[in-house]
Protein backbone atom coordinates (compact mmCIF):
# COMPACT_ATOMS: atom_id res chain seq x y z
CA UNK A 1 0.00 0.00 0.00
CA UNK A 2 1.33 3.25 -1.29
CA UNK A 3 1.87 5.85 2.08
CA UNK A 4 -0.03 9.14 1.79
CA UNK A 5 1.40 12.24 3.01
CA UNK A 6 -1.05 13.70 5.89
CA UNK A 7 0.17 17.46 6.99
CA UNK A 8 0.29 18.61 10.38
CA UNK A 9 -2.19 21.50 10.76
CA UNK A 10 -0.79 24.73 12.90
CA UNK A 11 -2.63 23.58 16.34
CA UNK A 12 -1.44 20.00 16.70
CA UNK A 13 -2.73 17.21 15.18
CA UNK A 14 -3.28 16.54 11.10
CA UNK A 15 -5.50 18.42 8.60
CA UNK A 16 -8.76 16.97 8.31
CA UNK A 17 -9.00 16.98 4.47
CA UNK A 18 -5.35 14.95 4.17
CA UNK A 19 -6.74 12.20 7.14
CA UNK A 20 -10.28 11.62 5.18
CA UNK A 21 -8.09 11.66 1.44
CA UNK A 22 -6.05 8.76 3.37
CA UNK A 23 -8.82 6.78 4.56
CA UNK A 24 -11.25 6.63 1.35
CA UNK A 25 -8.06 6.46 -0.58
CA UNK A 26 -7.41 2.95 2.19
CA UNK A 27 -10.76 1.60 1.65
CA UNK A 28 -10.89 2.06 -2.06
CA UNK A 29 -7.64 -0.08 -1.81
CA UNK A 30 -9.03 -2.75 0.52
CA UNK A 31 -12.22 -3.07 -1.56
CA UNK A 32 -10.23 -3.49 -4.77
CA UNK A 33 -8.26 -6.12 -3.09
CA UNK A 34 -11.85 -8.18 -1.89
CA UNK A 35 -12.63 -7.23 -5.63
CA UNK A 36 -10.13 -8.92 -7.25
CA UNK A 37 -10.06 -12.03 -4.59
CA UNK A 38 -13.69 -12.74 -5.28
CA UNK A 39 -13.29 -12.37 -8.50
CA UNK A 40 -10.27 -14.92 -8.81
CA UNK A 41 -12.19 -17.28 -6.67
CA UNK A 42 -15.66 -17.24 -9.16
CA UNK A 43 -12.82 -18.58 -11.81
CA UNK A 44 -11.52 -20.83 -9.66
CA UNK A 45 -15.23 -22.43 -8.96
CA UNK A 46 -15.74 -22.34 -12.91
CA UNK A 47 -12.55 -24.71 -13.14
CA UNK A 48 -13.75 -26.94 -10.18
CA UNK A 49 -17.33 -26.60 -11.77
CA UNK A 50 -16.07 -27.61 -15.94
CA UNK A 51 -13.78 -30.48 -13.83
CA UNK A 52 -16.18 -31.95 -12.50
CA UNK A 53 -18.84 -31.91 -15.15
CA UNK A 54 -15.73 -33.85 -17.21
CA UNK A 55 -15.65 -35.87 -14.71
CA UNK A 56 -18.67 -36.40 -14.51
CA UNK A 57 -18.85 -37.15 -18.22
CA UNK A 58 -15.99 -40.06 -17.51
CA UNK A 59 -17.66 -41.81 -15.10
CA UNK A 60 -20.77 -41.66 -17.76
CA UNK A 61 -18.22 -43.49 -20.32
CA UNK A 62 -16.97 -46.11 -17.51
CA UNK A 63 -20.91 -46.89 -16.79
CA UNK A 64 -21.56 -47.38 -20.65
CA UNK A 65 -18.32 -49.16 -21.00
CA UNK A 66 -19.12 -51.21 -18.16
CA UNK A 67 -22.68 -51.88 -19.76
CA UNK A 68 -21.54 -53.56 -22.72
CA UNK A 69 -19.11 -55.60 -21.08
CA UNK A 70 -22.05 -57.26 -19.67
CA UNK A 71 -23.87 -57.60 -22.66
CA UNK A 72 -20.77 -59.33 -24.44
CA UNK A 73 -19.98 -61.34 -20.91
CA UNK A 74 -23.89 -62.37 -21.25
CA UNK A 75 -23.04 -63.38 -25.63
CA UNK A 76 -20.12 -65.05 -24.33
CA UNK A 77 -21.83 -67.49 -21.93
CA UNK A 78 -24.45 -68.23 -24.35
CA UNK A 79 -21.65 -69.12 -27.28
CA UNK A 80 -20.51 -71.28 -23.72
CA UNK A 81 -23.87 -73.09 -23.33
CA UNK A 82 -23.78 -73.72 -27.02
CA UNK A 83 -20.44 -75.02 -27.13
CA UNK A 84 -21.59 -77.34 -24.21
CA UNK A 85 -24.93 -78.76 -26.30
CA UNK A 86 -22.29 -79.35 -29.19
CA UNK A 87 -19.90 -81.66 -26.96
CA UNK A 88 -23.16 -84.09 -26.53
CA UNK A 89 -22.55 -84.54 -30.05
CA UNK A 90 -18.97 -85.22 -30.01
CA UNK A 91 -19.46 -88.56 -31.13
CA UNK A 92 -20.15 -86.86 -33.99
CA UNK A 93 -16.61 -86.39 -35.52
CA UNK A 94 -17.43 -85.02 -38.71
CA UNK A 95 -20.12 -82.86 -37.71
CA UNK A 96 -17.47 -81.61 -34.82
CA UNK A 97 -15.28 -81.14 -37.64
CA UNK A 98 -16.90 -79.15 -39.61
CA UNK A 99 -17.97 -76.97 -37.00
CA UNK A 100 -14.48 -76.70 -35.55
CA UNK A 101 -13.84 -73.48 -37.69
CA UNK A 102 -16.53 -71.51 -36.05
CA UNK A 103 -14.96 -72.94 -32.67
CA UNK A 104 -11.82 -71.43 -33.80
CA UNK A 105 -13.38 -67.93 -34.68
CA UNK A 106 -15.09 -67.82 -31.57
CA UNK A 107 -11.99 -68.55 -29.62
CA UNK A 108 -10.63 -65.49 -31.43
CA UNK A 109 -13.65 -63.32 -30.76
CA UNK A 110 -13.49 -64.33 -27.22
CA UNK A 111 -9.90 -63.26 -27.26
CA UNK A 112 -10.46 -59.76 -29.12
CA UNK A 113 -13.41 -59.21 -26.91
CA UNK A 114 -10.93 -59.61 -23.40
CA UNK A 115 -8.94 -57.10 -25.21
CA UNK A 116 -11.51 -54.63 -26.17
CA UNK A 117 -12.54 -54.69 -22.09
CA UNK A 118 -9.08 -54.73 -21.24
CA UNK A 119 -8.25 -51.55 -23.15
CA UNK A 120 -11.15 -49.76 -22.24
CA UNK A 121 -10.83 -49.90 -18.55
CA UNK A 122 -7.91 -49.11 -18.61
CA UNK A 123 -8.46 -45.93 -20.49
CA UNK A 124 -11.44 -45.05 -18.84
CA UNK A 125 -9.46 -45.21 -15.20
CA UNK A 126 -6.22 -43.15 -17.31
CA UNK A 127 -9.05 -40.78 -17.33
CA UNK A 128 -10.86 -40.39 -14.07
CA UNK A 129 -6.83 -40.32 -12.95
CA UNK A 130 -5.89 -37.28 -14.60
CA UNK A 131 -9.45 -35.80 -14.21
CA UNK A 132 -9.04 -36.42 -10.49
CA UNK A 133 -5.40 -35.02 -10.25
CA UNK A 134 -6.06 -32.05 -12.27
CA UNK A 135 -9.34 -31.11 -9.83
CA UNK A 136 -6.63 -31.37 -6.95
CA UNK A 137 -3.97 -29.73 -8.59
CA UNK A 138 -7.08 -26.49 -9.02
CA UNK A 139 -8.19 -27.01 -5.49
CA UNK A 140 -4.60 -26.55 -4.33
CA UNK A 141 -3.71 -23.65 -6.37
CA UNK A 142 -7.15 -21.89 -5.31
CA UNK A 143 -6.51 -22.98 -1.72
CA UNK A 144 -2.67 -20.99 -1.39
CA UNK A 145 -3.84 -17.98 -3.34
CA UNK A 146 -7.01 -17.83 -0.87
CA UNK A 147 -4.74 -18.08 1.43
CA UNK A 148 -2.40 -15.54 0.26
CA UNK A 149 -5.21 -13.04 -0.79
CA UNK A 150 -6.34 -13.10 2.43
CA UNK A 151 -3.11 -12.73 4.24
CA UNK A 152 -2.78 -9.38 2.60
CA UNK A 153 -6.28 -8.65 3.35
CA UNK A 154 -5.77 -9.29 6.61
CA UNK A 155 -2.77 -7.10 6.77
CA UNK A 156 -4.26 -3.84 4.98
CA UNK A 157 -7.22 -3.80 7.17
CA UNK A 158 -4.88 -4.32 10.32
CA UNK A 159 -2.82 -1.10 9.47
CA UNK A 160 -6.15 0.93 8.21
CA UNK A 161 -7.20 0.23 11.91
CA UNK A 162 -3.43 1.56 13.28
CA UNK A 163 -4.05 4.50 11.26
CA UNK A 164 -7.69 5.42 12.43
CA UNK A 165 -6.71 4.47 15.98
CA UNK A 166 -3.76 7.37 15.30
CA UNK A 167 -6.60 9.75 14.13
CA UNK A 168 -8.83 9.00 17.34
CA UNK A 169 -6.00 9.83 19.42
CA UNK A 170 -5.43 12.99 17.90
CA UNK A 171 -8.97 13.97 17.35
CA UNK A 172 -9.10 13.64 21.12
CA UNK A 173 -6.18 15.83 21.79
CA UNK A 174 -7.71 18.73 19.63
CA UNK A 175 -9.95 20.14 22.13
CA UNK A 176 -7.38 20.47 24.31
CA UNK A 177 -4.89 22.06 22.16
CA UNK A 178 -7.86 24.44 20.87
CA UNK A 179 -8.55 25.39 24.66
CA UNK A 180 -4.51 26.22 24.84
CA UNK A 181 -4.66 28.18 21.92
CA UNK A 182 -7.69 30.03 22.91
CA UNK A 183 -6.35 30.96 26.08
CA UNK A 184 -3.17 31.99 24.06
CA UNK A 185 -4.93 34.14 22.34
CA UNK A 186 -7.31 35.75 25.01
CA UNK A 187 -3.38 36.64 26.70
CA UNK A 188 -2.37 38.22 23.66
CA UNK A 189 -5.31 40.43 23.12
CA UNK A 190 -4.94 41.63 26.81
CA UNK A 191 -1.70 42.40 26.12
CA UNK A 192 -2.45 44.18 23.40
CA UNK A 193 -5.35 45.92 25.04
CA UNK A 194 -2.89 47.12 28.02
CA UNK A 195 0.08 48.55 25.25
CA UNK A 196 -2.65 50.87 23.61
CA UNK A 197 -4.01 51.91 26.98
CA UNK A 198 -0.01 52.09 27.71
CA UNK A 199 0.33 54.88 24.81
CA UNK A 200 -2.51 56.75 25.31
Amino acid sequence: MDNYPIKSVTFGGFDKQDVIRYIEQTAQQAAAAQQALQSENEDLQKQISTLSAELFSLRAQVSSLSTERDHLQEALSQESTSRQQLEVLKPLEAEVARLRPDAEAYAQFRERIGAIECEARKRAADLEQATANQLQKTVDLFREQYQTLMSTFESTASHVNGELRKVEVNLTQLPRAMDQAGTELNDLAARLEHSKESQQ
